[in-house]
């Protein structure tokens, strides 16, 4: 377990591999713990750094001068002109015949023939060309996706060409071979590289992604499901309990804001408050990663949660390196009924048992834990400022809670606030100096700790930052109407 629970917060793994090469410091060594800790084998991780290097590279333009190019400069002189002047020609001044004034057939005119002077033609043979033969420079062809994939939004300036990545999961209960390609191409990269069984895999849990993310918005927007890309939606994702929930979670917060209550509303949000925006959005996003078995099923069903939402006229950005991020669902423990039995047969204080379940599906750090407030827990969610309080709206903290594990947490926050002095925390007494009781009430329980990660640097907030983009426009592209589901299959690849 690797706990950053410092004041100073420490980059992501891939950060820090991406500062290390910068500097040309990267061991193998490195590289391989990196792997291990992330659960991405050690070529996919080279292959994203030779990519970032590329991306970053300066472009080199050489400008090549006319006279690299050789000529024959052939002066005037060196052609052979034949000056010849125009020959005179002879004429034989004969004096016209004086016509006869009687009637005198036309026949009888004598004519004089004077045949034309012989003009001398002097062949002047063409001054030789000196051919030089200059081998036109090779081209190199770089197979970029169709400019339409760019257009809708999602590519990236320096668009890299996605690839199957293969994950270090168990091939029975999870997608081992995924895209790491955004939502233009995830599902056509599938179709086209995995056998018919591993994509019809991928394609249902990114149809199940699709499904709910609908059902979400329909619920949220209050609009039909029509599964139309030219209809123009609205970034109002609120319903009435959510509005509730972000006026309630307001109250009892008391984020440290510059003016009470309210944030100002940034270039996207519309008449949409801020607040209820990212609220919104976070519990959305962390319901698709709460339940998740493996980071190939969170990673897909994003994909297809942004599929629908082009479907409905909105935008969901995602960070362009999501197959390699860290946070709920890609670096975090599955929670299910059995972990739950575990843990209480382990532990007799239910707050321990809450603190050990809490720090498997969130990865948190021993600080962020410790300043969990029990007024942050919601029928669904902790919802809280973070350790350090924040300034804007993406710097709220929102964990969604696995259903299996939500029983617990209700009775840690009842344990608490039953004390005879209540405890204001959720997990007072449980977590301990750096984390170091809650190691031992995981080895107590038989349950490997994740590698913990501070919540700025997870995917979900990182989410949050991207949102404010412009809408794009929709675009006919074969490949992304492939994965929303309104286009036929694509080509497969030959195999070769």
């Amino acid at each position: 377990m690797v706990d950053a629970s410092v004041p100073t917060l420490r980059p992501s793994e891939l950060e820090r591999l991406a500062q290390l090469d910068e500097h040309n410091e990267l061991s193998a060594e490195q590289m391989r713990s990196t792997s291990q800790r992330l659960g991405v084998p050690e070529e996919d991780l080279r292959r994203w750094l030779a990519d970032r290097r590329a991306a970053s590279a300066p472009t080199r333009r050489i400008n090549a001068p006319e006279a690299a190019i050789p000529r024959a400069e052939v002066p005037e002189a060196a052609v052979p002109r034949a000056d010849v002047p125009e020959a005179a020609a002879p004429r034989a001044d004969v004096p016209e015949a004086a016509p006869p004034r009687a009637d005198v057939p036309e026949a009888a005119t004598p004519r004089i023939e004077v045949p034309e002077a012989a003009t001398t033609r002097i062949e002047i043979p063409e001054a030789a060309t000196t051919r030089i033969g200059v081998p036109e420079p090779p081209t190199t062809r770089i197979n970029t996706p169709e400019p339409p994939t760019r257009q809708v939004g999602y590519g990236q300036v320096d668009h890299r060409p996605s690839r199957i990545i293969t994950l270090s999961e168990a091939a029975g209960g999870g997608l081992p071979q995924i895209s790491d390609g955004d939502v233009t191409t995830f599902l056509a990269d599938a179709y086209r590289s995995l056998p018919p069984e591993e994509f019809a895999r991928i394609d249902a849990v990114y149809t199940e992604g699709i499904q709910t993310t609908c059902r979400w918005l329909a619920e949220h927007t209050g609009r039909q499901c029509r599964h139309d890309l030219n209809q123009n939606g609205v970034g109002s994702w609120l319903g009435p309990r959510g509005a509730g929930l972000a006026e309630y979670m307001l109250s009892v917060l008391q984020p440290r804001l510059s003016s009470p209550n309210r944030f100002h509303p940034g270039a996207g949000a519309g008449v949409v408050d801020e607040w209820n925006d990212i609220l919104s959005l976070y519990r959305f996003l962390g319901s698709l990663a709460a339940d998740s078995p493996s980071r190939g099923h969170t990673i897909t069903r994003l994909r297809g949660a942004q599929a629908a939402f082009l479907l409905h006229g909105l935008r969901l950005d995602l960070p362009p390196d999501l197959a390699y991020s860290v946070g709920p669902g890609l670096t975090t423990v599955p929670i299910d009924h059995d972990v739950i039995a575990r843990v209480r047969a382990r532990t007799t204080d239910p707050v321990d048992a809450a603190a050990i379940v809490t720090a498997l599906f969130t990865g948190a750090t021993a600080m962020e834990l410790n300043a969990i407030p029990c007024v942050a827990l919601t029928t669904d969610a902790l919802i809280f400022n973070g350790p350090i309080g924040y300034t804007h709206a993406p710097d709220l903290y929102v964990w969604v809670i696995p259903p299996p594990a939500r029983t617990l947490l209700y009775d840690a926050r009842v344990n608490q606030e039953s004390r005879p002095t209540p405890n204001s925390k959720l997990f007072t007494g449980a977590i301990g100096g750096a984390g170091f009781r809650l190691r031992r009430l995981a080895a107590a329980c038989e349950v490997t700790l994740p590698d913990l990660y501070h919540w700025h640097h997870s995917w979900i907030r990182h989410a949050g930052l991207l949102r404010m983009s412009e809408q794009p426009a929709p675009v006919r592209n074969t490949d992304l109407l492939f994965g929303l589901k309104l286009a036929p299959r694509p080509r497969r690849r030959r195999a070769r």
